[in-house]
């Protein structure tokens, strides 16, 4: 397995893995961007925090949902200031996420049970939880082992995901009813008697605004316009209709209360430690943490690269991010996360440093610091609905397609890889749901490691050529050959091989943008490619668009047909789709030999007799010999100069345009050979007589010269020593030919 580019330049002792330096200031401008980018997306993150910090503290019951809000506000400014600071500095923001509280959450429910109540244990423990997810990462990032966690397949990652979206609502749901659990919504369901009707009809309205206003303009900021005009309707309507029970808020927050990571209890902890089953949770509930926080540092990496085009430095970073995680352990015991729709938020307003994060950190603390009041008047029902939204983004669409490619699924590969998808998702999924986020991890690492040994232990770039080592079939003349040999190598060509998702086709990405400064034309071939998803194609987008930024061709050949359509809607319609990695070959040498007449002054002209192979070494006596046995021919595009069983009777030397020689084959016609200006086409035919063993069409308009087989003959008969000439020639071309074909065949079997 190759290292990320970005650590296989890193030299011991130099700074080479200290990530980008931070671009130079533009002055008062600038600052104005960060700043306010940053601040910005700080009231956008707000509720989230508050959200995140709610789930978290849950089941310590309802005194404890104050200091949860408040709570995941300080966790998301320390881990956000620490993380600017100790990662590369990047637009990329640090917040508590409902993902990872919800993993807390359930340890500190199966605490609360294992202790009948009794909060002690569970408020030691939850910010060692924390903490030693921070230790996790740090060891991850320097053992280096960090870059495997990024070939975690797919379906774990949409079967995790889809398992705490379900349990998100399943615990949000009971408090839409003003109900603690789902025991008693079902009890209340069954006896039709809902303590307070007129809160679950709130909640619902509130969610349909929030989740239509979305998919109508996904480009505002849909929860926190959620909470601001749920908060709003609540209060009014407890001023206009104080009968209507829709339940109560948060309550005051404190910064100084939630805060308690700083008084840590290690005398509890450390007696906690002697009990086996106690430190097995914490530290496979830590372990998950930590693993969910590297996928998630290595998305938003990647996507940050991609956006502002700046190295990842991942050893770095992730230290960074475990560093961040054990201050946030010590404000509020809770773990912080990256976030890729932030990130680009805060891309798209300007920030570009980690003045820009900074900036968020800070509006957060200034609104718990300055408006408590505020933060703690926001309904629980309010909340409960906001929660139950973010759930509904958080589960993967992709498992319908997956659904649909079980039951549509035109072939049987297709099938067997959507029967696995589902088998793996489902198992993920219900492992998460029934068996807490924890199991869920582990039973999604093991499947992880299951698939990841029966089908991603290949690179994905089987070797790399250029066009100097690789040609097209199409036989040129020896001028333009020459070209080629010269300018070849600025054609690349990459195999590709088994599946191409985002752990591989990052390196495969890497590989391409190793390529700019030498390569004009980049060719994948996918020839050996078994499977694609929608994340190896979405590198290949990034590919596709970086490749038009630096003025390269990119083009793709060999696409199996299941992936045509996800791959062209990819890369888009300004990469070419070759059928196969001949015609792709072929494109790459005319745009070389174009690009190389325009510089020599050159135009696309019909080569001149004396141009040609066949008659390019000839005195000037035996050239005007040749020309008097000649004719002159043309051929529209598409038009047969002669088909297979014909009486060989002539060779054509062409002059402008190019024929293609295809083969009928039992199930389709297969081109073998192409031939362009330059060459001649037929003349084995003339030398043994055989009947014509293969056609030959005119792929575009074809100008040239005929030479019978009579006029031949009589050639021999009066000029000997100018049709000595001609079969010398002929045996050289021929012999050249069968070279190329070897040297094809040699790097074929490679």
């Amino acid at each position: 397995m190759s290292a990320p580019a970005s650590e296989r330049r890193s030299v011991p002792g130099r700074d080479a893995d200290r990530g980008p330096k931070e671009p130079a200031a533009a002055g008062f401008p600038h600052l104005v961007r960060e700043i306010s980018s940053g601040g910005m997306v700080g009231l956008l993150v707000l509720p989230f925090c508050v959200s995140a910090g709610v789930v978290a503290y849950e089941p310590l019951g309802h005194n404890y949902v104050a200091v949860g809000a408040a709570a995941g506000i300080l966790c998301a400014v320390a881990g956000g200031v620490t993380g600017a600071l100790f990662r590369t500095s990047s637009f990329i923001p640090n917040i508590t996420s409902t993902t990872h509280s919800l993993i807390q959450a359930s340890f500190l429910g199966w605490l609360m049970a294992r202790a009948n109540g009794d909060t002690t244990l569970a408020l030691a423990l939850l910010p060692l939880s924390a903490m030693l997810a921070g230790l996790w990462q740090i060891v991850i990032a320097l053992s280096g082992i960090g870059r495997v966690v990024k070939f975690t397949p797919y379906p774990v990652l949409a079967g995790f995901l889809t398992g705490l979206a379900i349990l998100i609502i399943a615990q949000q749901l009971p408090r839409l009813f003003g109900l603690p659990s789902l025991g008693a919504l079902g009890h209340a369901i069954g006896t039709f008697h809902l303590p307070a009707p007129a809160m679950p009809l709130f909640g619902l309205a509130l969610i349909l605004l929030v989740t239509r206003l979305e998919a109508r303009a996904p480009h505002l900021p849909t929860m926190l316009i959620g909470l601001l005009a749920g908060t709003g309707l609540y209060h009014l309507l407890r001023v206009v209709a104080p009968s209507l029970d829709l339940g109560g808020t948060v309550g005051e927050i404190s910064l100084q209360t939630a805060s308690f990571g700083l008084h840590l209890d290690f005398d509890t902890a450390m007696r906690s430690f002697a009990d086996f089953e106690l430190l097995k949770a914490l530290l496979l509930t830590s372990l998950t943490l930590a693993v969910l926080g590297t996928l998630d540092l290595t998305f938003a990496l990647r996507a940050a690269q991609d956006l502002g085009d700046v190295e990842t430095a991942p050893r770095r970073n992730l230290a960074g991010q475990g560093v961040s995680n054990l201050l946030s352990s010590l404000a509020g015991g809770m773990t912080v996360t990256t976030s890729i729709a932030f990130s680009r938020t805060i891309y798209e307003g300007g920030g570009r440093t980690r003045l820009s994060t900074i900036s968020l950190a800070a509006v957060l603390l200034l609104a718990a610091a300055i408006a408590p009041k505020a933060v703690g008047a926001l309904p629980t029902v309010v909340l409960a609905a906001i929660l139950v939204s973010i759930a509904w983004r958080l589960w993967d669409r992709w498992c319908v397609v997956l659904v649909h490619d079980l039951f549509r699924a035109d072939d049987r590969d297709a099938a067997t890889r959507a029967r696995r998808n589902v088998a793996i998702v489902l198992a993920v999924t219900g492992t998460t749901v029934l068996g807490q986020p924890v199991a869920g991890a582990l039973v999604g690492v093991a499947l992880s490691c299951l698939v990841f040994i029966m089908e991603m232990s290949r690179p994905v770039v089987r070797r790399q050529l250029d066009g100097s080592q690789l040609f097209s079939k199409r036989i040129r003349a020896q001028g333009d050959l020459a070209l080629l040999r010269g300018s070849g190598r600025y054609t690349a060509v990459l195999e590709l091989q088994g599946i191409l998702f985002f752990g591989n086709a990052d390196d495969l990405a890497s590989r391409v943008k190793s390529l700019e400064g030498s390569a004009r034309t980049v060719i994948l071939c996918l020839r050996r490619v078994t499977d694609v998803d929608t994340s190896g194609a979405t590198i290949l987008k990034q590919v596709a668009a970086r490749c038009r930024q630096r003025g390269m061709n990119l083009m793709l050949c060999s696409v199996d047909p299941k992936f045509g359509a996800l791959l062209a809607g990819a890369v888009g319609p300004g990469c070419r789709m070759a059928p196969d990695l001949d015609a792709a070959l072929e494109t790459a040498e005319d745009r070389a030999l174009a690009s190389a007449h325009a510089a020599g002054g050159q135009a696309w002209r019909a080569l001149r007799i004396e141009e040609t192979d066949l008659a390019g070494g000839l005195s000037e006596r035996e050239l005007e010999a040749l020309k008097a046995h000649l004719q002159p021919c043309r051929y529209p595009a598409g038009a047969a100069l002669c088909r297979a069983g014909e009486p060989a009777d002539k060779l054509w030397i062409i002059t402008r345009g190019s024929v293609s020689v295809r083969l009928a084959g039992e199930r389709s016609e297969r081109r073998i050979a192409g031939l362009g200006p330059g060459t001649s086409v037929g003349e084995m035919g003339l030398i043994d007589r055989r009947p014509r063993s293969a056609d030959v069409f005119a792929d575009e308009e074809v100008e040239g010269f005929v030479l019978t087989a009579e006029s031949f003959d009589r050639l021999l008969r009066e000029e000997p020593q100018l049709g000595q000439s001609l079969l010398a020639t002929i045996a050289r071309l021929t012999a050249q030919r069968l070279r190329v074909t070897s040297e094809e065949l040699m790097l074929a079997s490679s």
